[in-house]
């Protein structure tokens, strides 16, 4: 680029200094071509060249300080220039650098799928990633995200830490109210929908579906789903830079998952489209647990540990698939009931209920044949 392309693409700054020179450099010809026209002749007078001197040397010091003006002027141009090419590569790298922390951030979450097999899927990787990072935008970017959590402001990873230590505290009770076993619901349900993933496996018995959304959570396998719950949530504690969660550490205990088997607002949301007689089955467990007799001993036994034994996991209620192993388990059950009710009279309250037992096997049974 040339001096006069320089000067176009100037600003005004780089006029005033071109102006400045310009005329310290136009006065001081002016001054000489007036001192010339005045005294024409070289003088033999020392007076004259030290009058002559004079005017040379407050002619340089005004130049002189034109000069400098001007190229303070320019400078002071040229380092506006390069404070801005500066910060827009600051920018610019800002730009890259959340670009790149998102990037590894949905690598992250592609290493969570794979680790399940994709059976499960982040949809919207950009609204969570945003709902981790709520304060990172092109011109900042924060590697670390504090939880917030109060009664008049809450971010995600704040809600998601409150919902953990609800859920920890639920899981340490032995005894159990409905509207407890429907918070306990509730709260599973909501930590899906906070750590933003979607169950694509394929579903089975026991499965929790809420609306549309298939949430992964088995009323069955409850452990399973709770530690993938706090594996996704740690990835998150890790990835924003705090320590993580250490609850969730114990077995779940039968206490829990009765309660959300026995549950009937609960059971709305359950998946029973496998197993023929299901539902029916597991009420006539606790039917079955709750008979005793005058010592308190179990009136069906084998029965009841042979349903024990069905509900513990979502793979053993996958057995009563195998007709022949269902089958066995009912035959259990009404050969119990006829030796039971050899003991009781008509009259008894628990002939009556055994007499509801061997109804409800029979017809699990007939449900079995038309399948």
């Amino acid at each position: 680029m040339g001096f006069g392309e320089r000067v176009k693409a100037s600003s005004p700054w780089s006029w005033i200094a071109i102006g400045i020179l310009l005329t310290s450099v136009g006065g001081g010809a002016a001054l000489f071509l007036i001192y010339s026209h005045y005294f024409p002749y070289l003088s033999g007078a020392r007076d004259d060249w030290n009058v002559f001197g004079a005017l040379l040397g407050g002619f340089g010091s005004c130049f002189g300080a034109g000069a400098t003006l001007a190229t303070l002027l320019f400078l002071a141009h040229q380092n506006r220039k390069q404070q801005g090419f500066i910060e827009w590569q600051i920018k610019a790298q800002t730009f890259e650098q959340l670009l790149s922390h998102q990037r590894v951030f949905s690598e992250r979450l592609e290493e969570i799928e794979s680790r399940y097999d994709h059976k499960i899927r982040f949809p919207d990787v950009e609204s969570l990633y945003i709902r981790l990072f709520p304060k990172n935008c092109p011109s900042k970017v924060d590697f670390h995200s504090d939880p917030e959590y109060s009664e008049t402001h809450e971010n995600l990873l704040g809600r998601l830490k409150a919902r953990f230590e609800r859920l920890d505290t639920l899981l340490d009770k032995a005894e159990w109210t409905v509207s407890e076993a429907y918070d306990l619901f509730e709260t599973l349900c909501d930590l899906v929908d906070d750590l933003g993933f979607k169950w694509t496996g394929e579903p089975s018995d026991g499965d929790v579906v809420r609306g549309v959304i298939h949430t992964g959570i088995n009323i069955y396998s409850l452990h399973d789903s709770l530690l993938r719950l706090k594996i996704i949530y740690n990835s998150f504690l890790r990835f924003t830079g705090n320590s993580e969660f250490e609850g969730l550490n114990r077995g779940v205990t039968s206490f829990v998952r009765e309660a959300l088997m026995k549950n009937r607002r609960v059971r709305r949301f359950v998946v029973y489209n496998s197993v023929p007689g299901l539902c029916a089955l597991q009420d006539l467990y606790f039917e079955i647990k709750s008979l005793r007799d005058d010592a308190t001993h179990w009136l069906l036994p084998d029965t009841l540990e042979r349903l024990r034994e069905t509900f513990e996991s979502r793979e053993d209620v996958a057995e009563l698939n195998d007709a022949q192993n269902y089958t066995n388990i009912l035959g259990t059950g009404v050969r119990e009931v006829k030796d039971a009710l050899l003991k009781y009279d008509e009259s008894d309250e628990r002939y009556e209920r055994l007499n509801a037992c061997k109804d409800t096997l029979h017809a699990i049974f007939a449900e079995i044949r038309q399948t």
